[in-house]
């Protein structure tokens, strides 16, 4: 590709340009203001000249900001590179895999709202249900074929906190009365 831009003179015009595209932004804007027009009635005219004053006041934004540095080229990270250019390595030959440790445990348990739930030993929530033969079904067949894996039942409900939580109005004020 070649280098057009990078001369001095060259970042001075897309600054400038950019200057003009703010100006054309900013004409475009005053000019919908100046139509006082209800949304309801609005139409094709009014969104063209909303659309010229958006686009005018990105691309000017843009250009008057970075000048010739607009078209500098980034390094892309590998992971958003094509499949043509990546160099892709099997696991055995120096690529870092990810491990990721099985659970030790899965266990099942109510919660708050009453339905059932299996989580991991780490606290993951795997899924909720509303029986607590399902969510056993559930964790067994997540175990099944792993015999790392253990299933266990919490004991029980949550606690709830006791007491209750209310808004104080102007009413219980004045009759002195606060619910807690």
């Amino acid at each position: 590709m070649v280098a057009w831009h990078r001369s001095r003179r060259d970042d001075i015009v897309l600054r400038a340009t950019g200057l003009l595209l703010c100006w054309v932004s900013y004409s475009a804007i005053s000019r919908l203001v100046a139509m006082h027009l209800p949304p309801q009635n609005a139409g094709v005219l009014a969104y063209g000249i909303a659309a010229v004053g958006f686009m005018a006041a990105s691309v000017g934004s843009a250009l008057m900001l970075l000048g010739h540095h607009l078209f500098d080229e980034i390094e892309v990270s590998a992971r958003w590179r094509s499949r043509s250019n990546r160099n892709v390595f099997p696991p055995s030959e120096g690529s870092i895999a990810m491990h990721i440790p099985e659970p030790a445990m899965l266990v099942v348990g109510c919660d708050f709202d009453g339905d059932w739930t299996v989580r991991e030993s780490a606290g993951m929530l795997l899924g909720r249900f509303s029986s607590a033969q399902a969510a056993q079904r559930f964790a067994e067949a997540e175990r099944r074929g792993r015999t790392s894996i253990s299933v266990a039942t919490s004991a029980g409900v949550p606690h709830w906190i006791e007491g209750r939580l209310s808004l104080v109005s102007d009413r219980t004020l004045k009759s002195g009365v606060v619910r807690g």
